[in-house]
């Protein structure tokens, strides 16, 4: 009697695991099951080869050191981040790929593709968000895309196994960071030094929302959840995924959107009242900011964010473009969900991901007098710009740091919005209102002494009639 093929051996492996992924299926979320946009995929299969995205870039925050702790014994202390110990690795993870069967119209899966040899299945789930089963295969290191699944079945699509990063450290002398005021008596001992929230006008905002009622979720490394200027928020973990062993990156990002205000300790957060959801999907490299975060966690990470209900979905992480985060990103757009993405710290123009992404919001970085960051990305990836230089932020040891990067940037538009939709209840006219405030600037022509614009919070509040300035 002869032996089954390898690839048809393989195939029975995946299809019973397809099989366990839809079982599970039924718990998830029906609405985005079912809901509109599923199908398949628009993206056409195409036969890249593993190889030729060998140096994708990377980006993120660039955290700077603030020298000695300049606070006294009963706050915590702002500290110094260590240096980077190397980039965290770029490009495709060899010799894998992902595999992406969508649901059709009648409910069923294409079942009808073909493994090459030597190529298994290493993991596989059902995803409400794809509306498709995603494998993750494993195969030699130097085989194609084409040579892992020679044949694919039409809607579905096969993509490489990318890596997105944030950014290593970038130490700055303790001589050109903002000093600390003399003297400190705001509610919380660090707000001072928190030009981002004057810019945004983001206390003026409080008065009509916190972001109360509106859940973000942080798509990072783990925040440090015991930080005393973290209480309350959640670490939701993917099985199997990422550690939620608290980060560096993770950490400063949880601070810029959530950090308790008014507690007599360290800085306050754009939208203080919001529910930060922190969904670990990046791998610390060393004790630096710079994080790894391969797109099969990415992946598991949205329907996580999805399944948990989050409203703004925050990923400063950027890398390649990829059409199963083009669809994960798109899927989110239809199913209400505003989801902002980080520019990266490149200092080009050529577009990143998935800041790029037209469903998503790109966000770029200015310093404290409004000039951009001149290591920030522009042009498709930076549709806004915001505070993401000398920021004071939350970092593990119940400790504070400064940091520059589009990460930061994007954390506090991430903030913006939910105070916005705290107010509004509106996701869409919420991003509108902050996309139009935005665009209002002193006109000009106009003389240097005539009085500046709104802050962008108290105009969009003014636009969602649910506040004046």
């Amino acid at each position: 009697m002869s032996r089954p093929s390898p690839s048809r051996s393989i195939r029975k492996e995946l299809i019973l695991l397809l099989v366990l992924a839809l079982a599970n299926a039924f718990a998830l979320r029906a609405g985005a099951a079912e809901g509109e946009g599923c199908g398949p995929f628009e993206t056409p299969y195409a036969a890249l080869d593993l190889a030729a995205a060998d140096a994708q870039p990377e980006g993120g925050i660039a955290p700077s050191t603030a020298g000695e702790s300049r606070a006294g014994e009963a706050d915590g202390p702002i500290v110094g981040l260590p240096a980077a110990s190397g980039p965290a690795e770029r490009g495709p993870v060899a010799g894998e790929a992902l595999l992406a069967l969508p649901k059709r119209a009648d409910g069923t899966l294409p079942l009808d593709f073909e493994l090459g040899a030597g190529v298994r299945v290493s993991d596989s789930y059902w995803s409400p968000v794809l509306c498709a089963t995603v494998a993750l295969l494993v195969g030699p290191p130097g085989a194609s895309l084409a040579e892992m699944v020679p044949r694919v079945p039409a809607g579905a699509t096969v993509a490489s196994h990318d890596r997105y990063t944030t950014a290593g450290v970038s130490l700055r002398p303790a001589s050109a960071l903002p000093a600390q005021p003399a003297t400190v008596s705001a509610p919380d001992s660090y707000r001072p030094m928190q030009w981002g929230l004057d810019r945004l006008g983001a206390e003026t905002a409080w008065t009509s929302s916190q972001g109360a009622g509106v859940r973000v979720a942080l798509l990072d490394s783990a925040p440090e959840s015991a930080h005393r200027d973290l209480a309350g928020v959640e670490v939701a973990g993917v099985a199997g995924g990422p550690a939620a062993a608290p980060a560096t990156h993770g950490t400063l990002m949880a601070g810029v959107v959530g950090a308790v205000a008014r507690n007599g300790f360290g800085i306050a957060g754009v939208a203080p009242a919001a529910t930060v959801v922190a969904v670990p999907v990046c791998r610390p490299a060393g004790a630096s900011a710079s994080d790894e975060c391969r797109l099969y966690d990415v992946l598991r990470g949205v329907d996580r964010a999805w399944e948990l209900g989050a409203h703004i979905v925050n990923l400063s992480l950027v890398g390649p473009a990829n059409p199963l985060l083009e669809r994960g990103m798109a899927r989110l757009d239809q199913l209400g969900a505003l989801v902002v993405a980080a520019a990266g710290n490149e200092g080009t123009s050529d577009p990143r991901y998935p800041a790029a992404y037209p469903s998503v919001i790109g966000v770029g970085a200015i310093d404290p007098d409004g000039a951009p960051f001149e290591r920030g990305n522009r042009g498709p990836s930076a549709e806004l710009l915001a505070p993401g230089v000398e920021v004071l932020s939350t970092v593990p040891g119940n400790a504070f740091a400064f940091g520059d990067g589009t990460s930061l940037a994007a954390a506090h538009v991430s903030g913006a919005l939910a105070v916005l939709l705290g107010a509004s209840a509106d996701p869409a006219a919420s991003r509108t209102a902050l996309f139009q405030a935005a665009d209002e600037a002193r006109p000009p022509g106009s003389p240097a002494s005539s009085p500046p614009p709104a802050p962008p919070l108290c105009r969009a509040l003014e636009k969602l009639k649910r506040g004046r300035c």
